[in-house]
Order: structure tokens, then sequence, then C-alpha cells
């Protein structure tokens, strides 16, 4: 094995051992605070192991993606894709939809990182054609505007087709799913401003699981927050000057 490799898979070993730490101090903290089991040591959430798996390969993922060149990330990313696609579908109820995740992990995150992770092997490799997918980089000002109107199409396509019913739940659950698609469709070609989206993606899914009182995923999406800032602020300073897109003033300079 060649040593750079052994490398990127002893970083996402580390990952994992940390991610496991993480979550083995959730759970006791949850059952102190008596989030986990009742009274008889019944599970209060029979899907409870299902959400701590995902929860533990899912922060291993963001830790390891936090390297811009560790595509080993995105293995664990399709692994945590399954898990969480599982999850949302039988925790959905009729009053809280989240089918929408399952299609989402399934149709977009599954498919997104299998291509992201070819992407960024033949980046290391020396083997892409397009630069784009070797360095971070930002959008420039038409591909930030085209993102953001295609962010807004999916929240409302969702609300209407999607969600059974209008509430703060469901409308949170309509923005992870727009945040997360446009996340992971600029991840493959290294887009930093797949972070600000991974932001928003943390924010509104801590807010969709406080409302359905989901603690144990709750606590994903805190920790989710954290490496996504974390990560932004790495890769916003390893994208060059050059490469900062709609970030530079000269970029909003309208041509007369």
């Amino acid at each position: 094995m060649k040593e750079p490799i052994r490398k990127l898979l002893k970083e996402v070993a580390i990952n994992v051992l940390i991610a496991t730490l993480i979550f083995i101090g959730v759970v006791v903290l949850l059952h102190f605070l008596g989030l986990v089991a009742d009274d008889n040591g019944h599970l209060l959430n029979r899907w409870l192991p299902l959400e701590l798996a995902a929860g533990i390969i899912g922060s291993a993922y963001v830790l390891t993606v936090k390297n811009p060149n560790n595509y080993f990330g995105f293995v664990l990313g399709v692994i945590m894709s399954l898990l969480l696609a599982i999850q949302f579908y039988v925790e959905s109820t009729p009053d809280n939809n989240m089918k929408d995740q399952t299609l989402l992990y399934c149709a977009v995150f599954i498919p997104c990182q299998l291509l992201t992770l070819v992407k960024w092997i033949s980046a290391s490799n020396g083997t892409s054609k397009d630069s784009k997918h070797a360095v971070p980089s930002f959008m420039g000002v038409k591909g930030l505007f085209i993102g953001l109107f295609i962010f807004a199409d999916i929240v409302v396509l969702d609300m209407l087709v999607l969600q059974p019913k209008v509430n703060v739940a469901n409308l949170m659950s309509a923005c992870v799913v727009a945040s997360s698609t446009q996340a992971n469709f600029l991840m493959i070609r290294k887009r930093t401003d797949a972070w600000f989206y991974w932001l928003l993606f943390s924010v509104t899914g801590i807010i969709q699981m406080i409302c359905i009182q989901n603690y144990v995923t709750l606590t994903l999406y805190i920790v989710y927050l954290f490496i996504n800032g974390t990560a932004c602020i790495a890769w916003c300073k390893q994208t060059t000057k050059e490469r900062r897109g709609w970030l530079l003033a000269s970029n909003w300079k309208i041509n007369k």
C-alpha cells in the first residue's frame, strides 16, 4: 500500500474513533436525562441503534471530507446515506413525513457521493481533465444566483408534492432536502460554496429534530453544525484568491 493512501486511511480510522467517542458521550448524557430508556429498561425509541450507527458513520464522513484530499470519506458517506434513508423511512409519520429525505439519500446523496469519489480519485491521481476537481473554488456570481433559485424551487416543490401538512417540521425537512441537494452537487467539483449549504442543512436539521423530539439525530445535526463550520473555514482558507468567484467584489461589476 502506498504511503499517501495509508495516511488517508489512518485519518479515516481516527475520525471513526472520534465519532464513536462523541456518540458514546451522547448516549450517556441522554441516559441521565431519561431520554434513552424507561424505568423498565425499554428503549423509548426502538430505532436508537440505527440512529447511533448513522450518527457515528455520518460524523466520521464529515470529519474526513473536511480534508479536500481525502476521497475515502465518500465511502463512509455512502454507508451513512443508506442508514439514514432507512431511518427516515421507518420513522416517518402521517404528520411528519420524512420519506422525502429517504428519497433524497437514495436518489441524490448516494449517486453524488459515488460520482464525487470517482472525480476526487481521478484528480488526486492527476488523471482528471478538469482542474476544477483538483482544488477548492467558489462559484461565480451567475452560479451563485442560479444555485439560490434552484434551492428555492426545491423547497417549494417538496412542500407542494411531498409534505402532507404545512408546519415548521415539514418546512425544515424541505430545506434539509434542498440545501443538501445543492451541497452534494457542488462537492463533486470541490466548490467551497457547498459548505455554506451544509451549514444551512445543519441548522434546518436541528430545528426539524427539535420539532419532532428526535434527540439522537438532533445531536448528529449539532455535531454536523460544528464540523461543517470548521470545514467551511478550512476550505475557505485553502481557496486561493483567483478562485474566490462571487466573493471578489470585482466579479460583481456590470460590463457597460
